[in-house]
């Protein structure tokens, strides 16, 4: 199961970034254009880290394989997302760090004491937690028009950068050794 989680997780990743070229055309507004690059590369970003993990504490049992096959919708609706409006964004991000965290708890109930980078699984879930938590917020200030929603939307991508930046300096690494 290593090797085909790892194998099946890098050709999704690149369909689903493939596939989300098509709706480039169909952007309109400026902050469509904001949306759909940052979510590339967030989705690169997680791309990267999730490909090592899975290499080093790959998964063993079939409910794995369906959480990746739920995240890699939730990441092509993400893109999809940026053509419609940024709550709408948003609320995909959260159910893509709701999968994500369930990846997660997977992980380490699965390789629990073999885990030599707990540090940053406990780091990553708690960096879903805030993201979460820091999108329904927003969600709910630009839906009752306190702030405007690109507003929202450049607050949340500043917001995701400096959390990626601490959670890095936190374990002291940006990727698995």
């Amino acid at each position: 199961m290593k090797n085909f989680t790892s194998k099946f997780m890098d050709i999704m990743i690149g369909i689903v970034l493939g596939l989300g070229f098509q709706w480039w055309p169909d952007l309109k507004e400026s902050w469509q254009y904001i949306a759909f690059i940052f979510v590339y590369l967030s989705i690169i970003d997680y791309w990267v880290d999730t490909s090592a993990a899975n290499k080093k504490y790959p998964p063993k049992k079939e409910l794995d394989l369906i959480i990746d096959v739920a995240i890699m919708f939730t990441l092509f609706l993400l893109i999809y997302s940026s053509l419609q409006t940024i709550s709408y964004l948003l609320i995909t991000f959260i159910v893509f760090r709701i999968f994500d965290s369930f990846w997660i708890v997977r992980r380490l109930r699965e390789h629990g004491t073999e885990l030599s980078n707990r540090r940053i699984f406990h780091t990553w879930l708690k960096s879903n937690i805030i993201d979460v938590i820091t999108a329904l917020i927003l969600i709910v200030l630009s839906y009752n028009n306190f702030i405007p929603p690109l507003t929202a939307l450049i607050a949340f991508i500043l917001f995701r950068i400096t959390l990626r930046i601490v959670a890095s300096v936190y374990y002291k690494k940006v990727y698995f050794a």
